[in-house]
């Protein structure tokens, strides 16, 4: 028993390992590409630049609670005679949704005052960037991380090599930078092969996104409500600073949440990983296996966290220089990294239990939590704003998180106890 214990966790490791590699590689290639750009231009234009970033990270949010996070159980529900293909209407939806989403893509690069080139670019590599997500979404739906993993390292390697071009000032500026994540976007999707592009096409058709009205009413809207206040819960900060005092007060917010980064890194990439690995578990009544995976996530995700803060304090200590213009000064980067790493401590942990819920298909108490904790942060971050410097409006975030993390952490007991109770009663 032991032994199969320690191959399942080893086993467990591996596909961590494989899991992780990819998005590493993609986030350490941003990374630099962030710390080039951080030189390069003034603190108008690197707020710029990261307000446009969140903005590109919500449309993926929105993504997930629309087509990411249900396309699992869309796959893995029993299909009744006469049903629509769910494959193809999840597919047909997703292509609709990204054509639309250029629009609003373009008026929010143009409205924080980019040049109509870098409008384009930006818009492009963020519609883009949802029709590639989808189709990660799709493999690991399907089983084929392998494939997941290559499109994570072409987009790496294309991302660096656009970089190092960056860096010796054969392309410039925010421009420049959203063209070489166009430029890694459209690379990452060509890693999936002909055959996933031209899946996405032809499956298209209005019968098929007609029908994606009964997973929006299953799934969708209660997890685009909590997609939606959970953007206020995390990013309130980058949306009134930025609305009310400009780009340029963003500039040190966001320099600071550079330091965290390796923990979001962790998140994004075990989650999506970790979903559709619970979902399947789940779907087999497999209630042990779940909790072992919520565990193991949790123990990396601390891990990670540990190790990130171990690194921040190791750079403030020595020299900042080393990564940052003197215009950011040590002071603030140390007050705004001890706000940032409380509050990923609490996204630490709520994110296993959120991503249980999510798997098992629970969006609505997820929103519910997500709306509670979205007034608290909205609330603490206005309220910050109007009687200390912009940087403390980090901890308003923190108390919304800190929030969200009782509510889920309370909503995912009780759930668990409902879902499992039948399955795992001697009667059974």
């Amino acid at each position: 028993m032991a032994r199969d214990s320690r191959r399942a966790l080893t086993g467990d490791l591996l596909r961590y390992g494989l899991a992780l590699a990819g998005p590493i590689g993609s986030a350490g290639a941003q990374f630099l590409l962030s710390l080039v750009l951080l030189r390069q231009v003034d603190p108008a234009g690197f707020g710029r630049f990261s307000f446009l970033l969140i903005a590109s990270q919500l449309g993926s949010a929105i993504w997930s609670a629309l087509f990411w996070a249900p396309l699992p159980l869309v796959l893995s529900a029993p299909r009744g005679a006469g049903t629509l293909d769910p494959a193809r209407t999840m597919l047909s939806a997703n292509l609709c949704g990204v054509v639309l989403a250029l629009a609003p893509f373009a008026l929010i690069a143009r409205g924080v005052g980019e040049s109509w080139s870098a409008v384009a670019l930006f818009a492009a590599f963020a519609a883009l960037a949802l029709l590639r997500g989808f189709a990660r979404a799709l493999g690991y739906a399907r089983a084929r991380q392998r494939r997941v993993s290559g499109s994570d390292l072409l987009y790496s390697v294309a991302l660096l090599i656009g970089t190092a071009l960056l860096f010796g000032g054969v392309v410039r500026g925010t421009a420049g930078a959203y063209g070489v994540f166009l430029v890694a976007t459209v690379a990452g999707l060509l890693a999936f092969g002909p055959g996933v592009l031209a899946e996405q096409i032809t499956a298209f058709s209005v019968a098929h996104l007609a029908d994606y009205r009964r997973v929006w009413r299953a799934h969708g809207r209660w997890s685009l409500l909590g997609v939606v206040t959970s953007e206020a819960t995390v990013n309130a900060h980058a949306y009134l600073v930025t609305g009310f005092l400009g780009a340029g007060a963003f500039a040190p917010l966001a320099a600071a949440a550079i330091l965290i980064r390796p923990i979001t890194v962790v998140f994004n990439a075990l989650t999506e990983f970790e979903r559709a690995r619970i979902a399947r578990a789940l779907g087999a009544d497999d209630f042990a296996e779940a909790r072992r995976a919520v565990r193991l996530f949790r123990t990396i995700l601390l891990l990670s966290w540990l190790a990130t803060g171990i690194a921040t304090i190791a750079l403030l200590w020595f020299d900042p220089r080393l990564i940052y213009p003197p215009q950011y000064h040590r002071r603030t980067l140390a007050i705004g990294a001890a706000l940032w790493m409380v509050t990923a401590l609490f996204r630490v942990m709520r994110v296993p239990e959120g991503t249980l819920l999510q798997a098992g298909g629970a969006f609505r108490p997820l929103a519910l939590a997500s709306l509670w904790s979205a007034f608290v942060s909205v609330a603490a971050v206005a309220g910050l704003l109007l009687v200390a410097a912009p940087l403390w409006s980090i901890l308003g975030v923190a108390l919304g998180d800190a929030v969200c993390a009782a509510l889920i952490l309370r909503a995912a007991r009780l759930w668990y106890g409902r879902a499992a109770a039948p399955a795992l009663s001697p009667a059974s």
